[in-house]
């Protein structure tokens, strides 16, 4: 004897909730997107009496981090955020981190004190070559070791703040990359002898690199941070995470932009380099989007001085795109931002691309 007759009005019912349990899947898994990015912040100077390029004033230091304690961001340690991503892990909504590079003084007399007042943990990447010397505006070890009984990681900057793109006159391709590597381990070692700390974390100097240089740092074990603005995310490099630069013109009139922002969905890019040739000097990017809650159709990309670029989607699915220079890219270091508001509009998701020019000599600018 058949029963059917008793589920067919169960089963009717139970199709008309069909679209709405998926747009409730859908939207779990959104948020489980959307709480796998962190914030990175990068500051070098906190002083009013530094290069305006490298530097935030001590006032807008402050405001920064008034901002995060008053609209109830989670500052957390870079280790723990690091550990979250590479883990697929969810993070709180709003998650930040705060990172200084070089080690200057103004760290430890205008930013430290605001940090320690609100017990916000930081990270600090080390060159330790002009703290050895005891230059004038670098801090000291015994004032770096301050800062770790508070909270603070120290972590790698290479030992001479050099540029590691560049190759010494003959030297093969080989010896650049073991002398980098020894760079490294030299700087590690330094740091831990004076600190006790070895988190084998990197800055890249200038945020420049290359993807031998990159592929050198993943076998070291280390993670790699960049200067290319954006938030990390699951899908981002880990040889080149993105920090927002705060200093000069960036991160005043728009930090709560970028603070709240979450990561682009990047899964793929071409090209993998940064390096810019001269017969390539408009070089066009390809990015391979996961989907997300963003708004596709209002996705922009933007070049450093150039304003806003053509995106051109290359499939009907657009999940791929592509975007390039409107004019040659100059010598020295520029990046494409491609962003793409949320759905909600509340926040924007972000990608940045660094290039580099060398000069004919294959030099990087300062």
């Amino acid at each position: 004897m058949s029963f059917s007759f008793l589920f067919k009005p169960v089963v009717g019912k139970l199709r008309q909730f069909i679209p709405y349990i998926f747009a409730i899947l859908s939207i779990i898994s959104v948020s489980s997107q959307a709480a796998s990015s962190a914030v990175i912040l990068q500051y070098h100077h906190v002083s009013d009496e530094t290069p305006r390029i490298t530097s935030v004033t001590p006032e807008t230091f402050k405001k920064h981090i008034n901002y995060l304690a008053e609209n109830n961001f989670n500052v957390m340690p870079l280790v723990d955020v690091i550990e979250a991503l590479r883990n697929k892990k969810a993070l709180p909504e709003r998650t930040v981190t705060i990172t200084f590079d070089d080690a200057y003084l103004s760290i430890y007399t205008n930013a430290f004190p605001i940090l320690r007042e609100h017990g916000f943990p930081f990270t600090i990447f080390v060159t330790p070559t002009p703290v050895d010397k005891n230059y004038q505006k670098f801090l000291s070890w015994e004032q770096l070791r301050e800062m770790t009984a508070a909270g603070a990681t120290l972590a790698n900057h290479t030992m001479s703040h050099v540029h590691s793109v560049e190759k010494l006159p003959g030297e093969t391709k080989a010896q650049w990359l073991s002398r980098f590597r020894l760079d490294l381990e030299l700087t590690e070692a330094r740091i831990q002898e004076k600190t006790g700390h070895s988190v084998k974390m990197f800055a890249w100097t200038f945020g420049e690199t290359t993807p031998e240089l990159r592929a050198t740092l993943d076998e070291m074990g280390y993670v790699g941070f960049g200067q290319q603005s954006g938030a990390a995310g699951e899908y981002s490099d880990f040889t080149r995470l993105p920090r927002f630069p705060m200093a000069g013109i960036y991160g005043v009139n728009d930090f709560a932009i970028k603070v709240k922002s979450k990561a682009l969905p990047v899964t793929s890019q071409s090209p993998d380099s940064s390096l810019i040739t001269q017969d390539n000097l408009k070089p066009v990017l390809e990015l391979t989007l996961e989907k997300g809650d963003y708004q596709k159709k209002q996705l922009r990309c933007y070049a450093s001085g150039q304003g806003e670029l053509k995106v051109t989607w290359l499939d009907e699915g657009m999940t791929r795109l592509s975007t390039q220079a409107n004019k040659p890219l100059p010598v020295g270091r520029t990046r494409y931002n491609c962003t793409a508001p949320s759905n909600s509009g509340r926040h924007y998701y972000w990608y940045s691309h660094a290039w580099l020019r060398l000069t004919d000599e294959g030099k990087a600018l300062d």
